[in-house]
């Protein structure tokens, strides 16, 4: 934790955690937009305004700060840029430092972090194309492999993996039960390969808590979604994510508090 560390370096570090997450909401962003129009992220192709097609000099990529300074437009043609750029790169910002005051200077930080990052691309690319691709759930699994086995050895993998199994595994046989009585698919492979990254980093009752936040905030975002697009389809990936990130913070306390009733 961090409480023990004088005041400034909490203040540095709390400030070089939200420029990384401001510098990483960008890169993940332009990662997801490339992943959906098919290019590859690594290639000679430099960012350029997708009005216009002017390629963008440094002072027009910093994060946060160049849509503000530039009134949400683009310098030369004047056209709107999409308030996703920034909303992204604040979110993942305010994601990591609230990692990072809740985990400290640990390597369950980082494997947190990885998380977080791949939760929002596939995210992104999720409510593009409906689809996760797979490379976002393979790398915050190793990741946290490897964490855990730094740290606990083969026992803590052990333990850490049942709860995604579980929930994976019961959420499987619903949708499965359900496409027979609907007679159409209830939610993607996907999802349920998610589900079980998502419960290798929680404990199984924050598990059912994710799930329960999840259902409320697809219902909400569906909902939203449906009014400015009648025919629109919300996928499930990003309320998942959403709900992964919010237990993961604050989900042991509120468990905790519900357990203490009974």
């Amino acid at each position: 934790m961090l409480t023990n560390l004088p005041t400034p370096i909490i203040i540095y570090l709390v400030a070089l955690f939200a420029i990384l997450g401001l510098v990483m909401g960008s890169a993940l962003n332009c990662l997801a937009m490339r992943i959906v129009a098919g290019e590859r992220w690594s290639g000679n192709s430099r960012s350029a305004c997708p009005k216009c097609g002017h390629t963008l000099s440094a002072p027009e990529l910093i994060p946060l700060l160049s849509w503000l300074i530039q009134g949400g437009k683009c310098r030369h043609c004047k056209a709107p840029i999409s308030i996703r750029y920034p909303l992204t790169e604040a979110i993942l910002a305010a994601v990591f430092v609230a990692m990072l005051l809740k985990f400290g200077l640990t390597a369950e930080l980082l494997s947190a972090l990885v998380f977080a990052g791949c939760l929002l691309c596939l995210s992104l690319v999720d409510l593009d194309t409906q689809i996760i691709p797979d490379r976002f759930i393979l790398i915050p699994i190793a990741v946290r492999a490897a964490q855990l086995l730094f740290t606990g050895g083969f026992s803590a993998l052990l333990t850490a993996i049942v709860p995604g199994f579980i929930i994976a595994g019961a959420v499987l046989v619903i949708s499965l039960i359900m496409d027979k009585v609907l007679k159409k698919d209830t939610m993607g492979g996907g999802d349920i390969k998610l589900l079980f990254v998502i419960g290798c980093f929680l404990s199984l009752p924050e598990c059912l808590l994710m799930v329960m936040i999840a259902c409320i905030v697809g219902i909400v975002m569906a909902s939203v979604l449906m009014k400015l697009d009648s025919e629109a389809h919300f996928p499930f990936g990003p309320a998942l994510s959403i709900a992964a990130i919010v237990t993961m913070l604050v989900g042991s306390p509120i468990v905790n508090w519900y357990l203490s009733l009974f």
